[in-house]
């Protein structure tokens, strides 16, 4: 049987969330079942909305909340808890590494907040039917991300992703439990593989 066309959005700014739902509803046949600004509110929600029969097709769901760990949990959570519903991350994080990892998560779709709304309708659109859903821009961004990636080390593929999201070598080690001399020496390792020797293209590219 076809899912009815519901979603349910998780955002801890509220106005992004009511202001995206009302554009959803007003520009498509899609029916809100509510909103949350945090992991917990959105699962006891969820816990009331199974009971009642009434869980949404699609969740949309932020990567950031204030105050708490990052949204990876909750994608991952909300995954195994409810693993009919399809996931949409709907963020402003969009560097490759993180947009892979949310996917590999359990979402099935990723659009960024820049992004215009008729995308993420369209998003909503495909996941629904089934299949997986990445933004256009964002897509290409992980198939060349992917190109320089496939030539490094697990561990140099996890300095390159903190190095894009704008770390510093301190805060890398720090991450990885490495000292700073090895940091240096796998970004100096990046930098020979990709043929990128500058730390701003890097994040250019791929931040």
């Amino acid at each position: 049987m076809d899912m009815e066309k519901t979603f349910y959005i998780i955002d801890d700014h509220e106005m992004l969330r009511v202001g995206t739902a009302a554009y959803i509803a007003a520009h498509s046949d899609w029916r809100s079942c509510g909103n949350a600004g945090d992991g917990d509110t959105a699962l006891a929600d969820f816990e009331r909305l199974a009971r009642a029969g009434t869980l949404p097709a699609v969740i949309i769901c932020d990567l950031n909340f204030y105050g708490e760990d990052s949204g990876f949990a909750l994608v991952k959570r909300m995954h195994a808890l409810y693993p009919q519903q399809r996931i949409i991350v709907y963020s402003m994080f969009f560097a490759p590494g993180i947009v892979q990892n949310a996917m590999q998560d359990g979402a099935c779709g990723y659009v960024s907040k820049i992004a215009s709304s008729d995308e993420l309708l369209c998003c909503m659109e495909h996941v629904l039917a089934g299949e997986v859903f990445i933004q256009n821009e964002l897509q290409e961004r992980l198939e060349q991300f992917n190109s320089f990636a496939d030539a490094l080390t697990h561990r140099e593929k996890e300095v390159m992703d903190l190095l894009v999201r704008r770390m510093s070598n301190d805060q890398i080690a720090e991450t990885l439990q490495l000292k700073r001399r090895a940091v240096e020496n796998y970004i100096s390792s990046i930098y020979d593989k990709t043929g990128i020797n500058d730390r701003a293209e890097l994040v250019k590219r791929f931040g």
